[in-house]
């Protein structure tokens, strides 16, 4: 195999890794997303129910004015009926007194309810911030875990890209220009291995004759089909063979 072919292919392995690495870099805030939707989500329930606990609390202040205004007209009309001398109107005043006292009963049952719906609204508001407490943590440790592997990542990309320039300084301009071109087109798969006259980028047949040519290994070929560089699998699997026994 051609010197520069074996380097172009040392160039395009490390492409790939620094690909996955910039797309693990990319994905790592999206893993985070789902906790902070989820705390949000929490705090706006929070936000719910506090406002209604405040809306209970107004509406416990209204009917215990309410019932203070009952009670003074309770008041004020069992003064009137001190005064009053006619039978009839006595009857009437203790009706209007029964119907006040109903009244106001009603209005404490009401009281009533609205102080055990505060109680209940109070111990759920208490859990939920437990709840979100603990959301808050998990998100804090997530961060921390993720800030940490973008350390990590960060420093292995600059290591790859490092090791590129080291490996590309050694491929002819030329040849670097063409492997980037296919490389945009192909879906970052420039070059490609050819088995048994098959190019397994396209799976299609190259050439009987280039196939000969690819085997002879002395000059730079394209797929006809997909365009993408073209080297000869069994090559690299003897060379590899050959270099593991050597060891």
């Amino acid at each position: 195999m051609l010197t520069e072919l074996s380097r172009l292919i040392d160039v395009q392995e490390i492409d790939k890794v620094i690909q996955e690495v910039t797309q693990g870099l990319a994905r790592l805030p999206e893993e985070l997303k789902a906790g902070e939707a989820a705390l949000e989500e929490l705090k706006a329930a929070q936000a719910a129910r506090l406002q209604e606990l405040e809306d209970l609390k107004a509406r416990r202040r209204d009917t215990e004015l309410e019932m203070a205004d009952m009670e003074q007209g309770i008041k004020n009309s069992r003064q009137r009926l001190m005064e009053i001398k006619s039978n009839i109107e006595y009857k009437a005043m203790l009706k209007e007194i029964a119907f006040k006292e109903d009244q106001r009963d009603q209005r404490e049952t009401r009281l009533l309810e609205f102080m055990d719906l505060m109680e209940t609204q109070n111990r759920l508001i208490a859990e939920h911030i437990g709840q979100m407490e603990e959301q808050e943590a998990i998100l804090v440790q997530q961060r921390q875990e993720v800030a940490a592997q973008v350390a990590k990542l960060q420093r292995e990309l600059a290591e790859l890209e490092e090791k590129r320039k080291k490996v590309r300084k050694v491929v002819p301009a030329p040849l670097l220009k063409r492997y980037e071109f296919i490389r945009q087109r192909r879906n970052s798969s420039a070059i490609c291995p050819v088995h048994e006259g098959v190019c397994l980028g396209c799976h299609m047949n190259i050439l009987p004759q280039q196939f000969i040519d690819l085997q002879k290994g002395l000059e730079i070929l394209q797929c006809p089909h997909c365009q993408r560089i073209l080297y000869w699998a069994d090559e690299v699997v003897e060379a590899g063979a050959t270099k593991r026994q050597s060891s």
